[in-house]
């Protein structure tokens, strides 16, 4: 299923989530606070895929399909203790799971193009002096102004 537009993309399960020394909470709303001010930079807070192996993990992915060299916007919805303190992490792989590029932001909202050798991909949240985070959610649309 490819989707032109996936809005509203949740934390989601516990699964891929860095839980040592984390105070997490799920508000009724949907939104997640999570707070771990001793967190060392370069860690990986959390990550979304867009191919999981079901048996293994009994769960779905959570990134939609996206289209060889096709544009597309990522835009988060959160805020975070110090301002700067997160890195957006797109990770691209081939079907042997090999890495083929990564792209790292500081910015919540940036656009990117899925490359034409990809197979899947995962985003990832990397601590950079994070000490809080409130997280709300994401959305993955293509850019039509590109």
């Amino acid at each position: 299923m490819i989707i032109i537009k996936r809005e509203d993309i949740r934390w989601g399960e516990m699964g891929a989530t860095y839980l040592y020394g984390s105070q997490i909470t799920y508000h009724a709303d949907g939104h997640v606070t999570l707070k771990n001010p001793l967190l060392a930079s370069g860690e990986t807070l959390k990550t979304w895929f867009s191919s999981v192996n079901y048996q293994a993990t009994r769960s779905q992915p959570s990134l939609p399909l996206l289209k060889k060299n096709h544009t597309y916007r990522l835009s988060m919805k959160m805020r975070v203790q110090p301002t700067n303190g997160l890195y957006l992490k797109l990770t691209f792989l081939n079907r042997y799971e090999e890495i083929i590029e990564e792209k790292i932001e500081r910015q919540f909202s940036f656009s990117f193009t899925y490359p034409e050798a990809a197979y899947t991909y995962r985003l990832s949240l990397i601590s950079a002096g994070f000490e809080a985070l409130e997280f709300v959610s994401f959305s993955i649309e293509e850019d039509a102004g590109v």
